[in-house]
């Protein structure tokens, strides 16, 4: 709005306006053409929303505007008083916000529309887009002055997504998760940092020894000589399924390590034990026999332990199963992702296991048949021992992918050594008559021709794989549950060596040695606790 005045003669083409700008986002002072945004810091004039601008083109003394103002009657003085008192007192409505000032868009919901020039000079600023956004208003060169106010939009603004303009708008955090997880496995990821120590309860299971029938019944009424002979529809199996060493067993592992200080090498130690999985049978009802395929005879018999009226005794089947090993690696980081990581493990692997069977009879005979003394003792013993020892070097990989508070591990390693395979057998019969006289025979099932010390070398692998859940207790603490399982290609076991063909005589060599080698493994449950320091 402009308000002229009158001014004297003296002062050419000069005049005072009161000049208020009713567009408070343009902004705009003598000439509509000019684009310069209003300073931060405005003077009581911007405050009150009125602006004086005085144009004074051909001013030629400074005493001219003094002479003027001595001209002025009373009643035009008083009007230019009370217009001055105006400015401080007036409180014009839609000017109580600031004036638009020059500011870079940050990244917000709402959308900001900036005029031609000033979306140029914010490209040019931020240098983020290729093409800047062209506004639909027209210039404001075309718009002459008017007294009305500018149309203003009349729905509210446009809510959108604009993306950062500002490095200091983007979240890094993010930014540095995002190039994490699709920059692809990177080589030697470091930070791994610290000890630890891992205890773990194992629940095992191996692959028992599987045996020929070594202890057998007949039904009642059946007659001595046929007790417990194989073949025959009275005869049945003592032992069941004759395999041994296949029960559910404890056992215990401990691994610990650290990570070298300023390099990406770790270091490690493991060590486990399965318990004892062997089992004792007892058998001393009833029928109860040993059988046997006589060479001589070429048929299949039995040696009765416990026949009622004929033979009192019990026959004793054990077993035992015992296995360890140990490792010493050393572990470097492969590749890594933002979420899991694979380290390369290279070191030294010692495994052993060592299995034994062993029967036992004691027998009394108490009807005097095949004119043995009543009360004559009769003890037989037959054992079966076997040893697998491994050295070699060990290679393999190991993964953690990390879940924030819970991780995720697999291993897959290989021994590749040699193995060593011992077989240890004895056997014995003592004779015991009622006098108290002895007299040592040899075993039934193990006489000279397979008694004694057995072994052989060869190479062989041992690949072993894990999985494990840890859950993130504290800074320090943590709780696993797993599964693991160990393979052997090449191992001894005393079940594969027990051959039931016996020579009286001793003339064809009967029993042998089978040195019977086949696979073995051993699968476990675990749950443990991790303690990292």
């Amino acid at each position: 709005m402009l308000l002229p005045l009158n001014i004297p003669k003296t002062m050419v083409n000069s005049s005072i306006y009161l000049f208020y700008p009713l567009d408070s986002e343009k902004g705009n002072r003598n000439s509509q053409k000019s684009r310069i945004q209003w300073p931060q810091k405005q003077s009581v004039f911007h405050k009150t929303g009125i602006i004086v601008t005085i144009s004074a083109n051909y001013c030629t003394y400074k005493t001219d505007l003094y002479n003027w103002i001595k001209t002025l009657n009373r009643r035009q003085a008083l009007t230019a008083i009370a217009l001055l008192i105006s400015l401080f007192v007036c409180d014009l409505p839609g000017q109580d916000n600031p004036l638009p000032e020059l500011t870079l868009q940050e990244a917000a919901p709402a959308t900001v529309v900036p005029e031609d020039s000033l979306s140029e000079l914010t490209e040019s600023v931020l240098s983020l887009q290729e093409e800047a956004t062209s506004p639909d208003t027209t210039s404001s060169e075309s718009q002459p002055l008017t007294n009305e106010p500018s149309a203003q939009p009349d729905g509210p603004d446009v809510q959108e997504y604009i993306e950062p303009r500002r490095l200091r708008d983007i979240d890094l955090d993010l930014f540095e998760n995002r190039l994490k997880l699709f920059r692809g496995f990177k080589e030697w990821d470091t930070d791994q940092v610290g000890r630890w120590a891992r205890i773990d309860y194992l629940i095992s299971w191996r692959r028992g020894t599987r045996t020929p029938s070594l202890a057998t019944t007949s039904t009642a009424g059946t007659p001595i000589e046929e007790a417990g002979v194989l073949g025959l529809s009275s005869t049945s199996n003592l032992l069941g399924s004759n395999t041994l060493n296949d029960e559910a067993t404890p056992g215990i592992r401990v691994d610990f390590g650290r990570w070298l200080p300023g390099s990406e090498t770790g270091i490690g130690a493991r060590f486990y034990s399965m318990f004892d999985a062997g089992s004792t049978h007892t058998f001393n009802e009833g029928i109860v026999s040993r059988p046997f395929f006589n060479v001589d005879a070429g048929e299949n018999q039995s040696l009765p332990i416990n026949f009622p009226g004929s033979e009192a005794g019990s026959l004793t089947v054990s077993s035992a199963a015992k296995m360890l090993g140990t490792d010493v690696y050393v572990m470097r980081p492969w590749r890594s992702s933002g979420i899991a990581r694979i380290n390369f493990i290279a070191g030294y692997q010692f495994s052993r296991f060592d299995e034994s069977l062993m029967l036992r009879s004691d027998s009394t005979n108490l009807d005097g048949r095949n004119s043995i003394p009543v009360g004559t003792q009769l003890e037989v013993t037959d054992s079966f021992r076997t040893r697998n020892i491994f050295h070699g070097g060990l290679i393999g990989l190991s993964s953690d992918i990390n879940g924030g508070d819970y991780t995720v591990s697999f291993l897959a390693k290989v021994g590749l050594g040699s193995v060593n395979h011992s077989i240890v057998t004895s056997g014995s019969s003592v004779i015991t008559d009622p006098g108290g006289g002895t007299n040592t025979l040899e075993g039934l099932l193990v006489r000279n021709s397979n008694q004694g010390e057995f072994s052989s070398n060869r190479f062989t692998a041992i690949p072993e794989f894990s999985v494990r859940y840890t859950k993130h207790l504290n800074d320090s603490l943590d709780f696993s549950l797993g599964y693991s399982v160990i393979y052997w290609g090449h191992a001894v076991q005393p079940g594969n060596q027990v051959d039931i063909n016996v020579d009286m005589t001793n003339t064809t060599g009967q029993p042998i040695m089978p040195f019977a080698i086949d696979h073995y493994w051993a699968q476990s449950l675990n749950m443990g606790l991790t303690f990292r320091y």
